[in-house]
């Protein structure tokens, strides 16, 4: 499968909320459904079409992490074939900790086959792991920063908290796969994105959070799939419809649910910033499911006394993946 490639290089700090009110922790890569209705929005500003055209031109992953050249993708829920050379007690914790894989040991994954690693290949806070990487090699993708902050109460007692931003090494940060024409990815998505990286993504983007550069790497990646399989994996979060739900077969699915929702982010309506969109749960990437043909929905949260759609994407990319049954 072949798939056009855009690196996010982040010129300030960034803040992934969780969905909670807590920001003391920020995640490490943003979601798929996040990252489209911000490019959506930004596309509206441009082009002024408010129609789902956009949603159904493109497909995308998640903003994953990249290190030089090296891809990152996210572990999937499998069983994984990795052989770790060195015979060590914490053994099971570093696999524990894993939360990535680069390209390669990624691909074997998916196609369920042997992988020899070193406990050298896990960085030090054993969430990456790279056939790259060795004892002199050995980078941290990013680094975590937490500032304490105020929320003023007008008439009460301020508020502390602690927020959280992370910052990315240099030559580090997020990069996206995108499948859709190339006029529709040159004459609108990179517009989109452009407009998007001098707004900034996250939370706080109006004190310069979360700003970057977006890069569309000339070559297309090719990423080594099986050629036939019962089971797919999402690399961007899944909605699914009635129909896709009765195609899987949960009992030898493996998957884990995470719940979407917020505020709104660019109401057409200024004084109604502080509505709270309806939720929904969706399967996190990374999981695998026993079906063959799954599609996904592009869902509609807007909440009562909202007259225009918030449209969430639930549409994947999906790739198939071999499982030990």
């Amino acid at each position: 499968m072949q798939f056009h490639v855009i690196r996010l290089q982040f010129i300030s700090p960034l803040h992934i909320s969780k969905g909670s009110e807590d920001y003391s922790d920020s995640q490490d890569f943003l979601h798929s459904d996040t990252l489209k209705s911000a490019l959506f929005v930004c596309y509206t500003q441009l082009f002024g079409d408010f129609s789902s055209n956009f949603f159904d031109s493109f497909s995308l992953s998640s903003a994953f992490p990249y290190y030089k050249e090296t891809r990152f993708f996210p572990k999937p829920f499998l069983k994984l074939s990795l052989n770790i050379k060195e015979q060590n007690p914490s053994n099971i914790k570093k696999l524990k900790k894993l939360q990535w894989l680069d390209k390669t040991l990624f691909e074997k994954c998916i196609h369920n086959e042997n992988a020899d690693i070193s406990l050298n290949n896990f960085t030090t806070n054993a969430k990456f792991l790279s056939l790259q990487f060795d004892a002199q090699n050995n980078p941290k993708i990013y680094f975590r920063e937490e500032q304490s902050r105020v929320k003023i109460n007008y008439g009460q007692d301020s508020d502390p908290f602690y927020f959280e931003r992370i910052y990315f090494e240099k030559d580090a940060g997020l990069y996206v796969l995108v499948q859709c024409t190339t006029d529709f990815l040159h004459q609108k998505l990179m517009p989109a994105f452009y407009l998007l990286g001098q707004n900034g993504v996250g939370s706080y983007k109006t004190i310069g959070n979360g700003q970057f550069e977006p890069v569309l790497e000339k070559t297309q990646m090719t990423l080594r799939v099986p050629q036939t399989s019962e089971y797919l994996l999402n690399l961007s979060l899944y909605c699914p419809t009635r129909n896709d739900i009765e195609q899987i077969n949960t009992l030898t699915s493996s998957y884990e649910l995470i719940k979407r929702g917020g505020y709104l982010a660019n109401p057409q309506d200024v004084t109604k910033m502080n509505y709270r969109k309806k939720s929904l749960y969706m399967f996190q990437e990374g999981s695998v499911f026993h079906a063959q043909t799954l599609k996904g929905k592009l869902a509609d949260l807007a909440p009562q006394n909202i007259q225009h759609p918030v449209y969430r994407e639930g549409r994947p990319i999906f790739i198939p993946v071999k499982k030990t049954e």
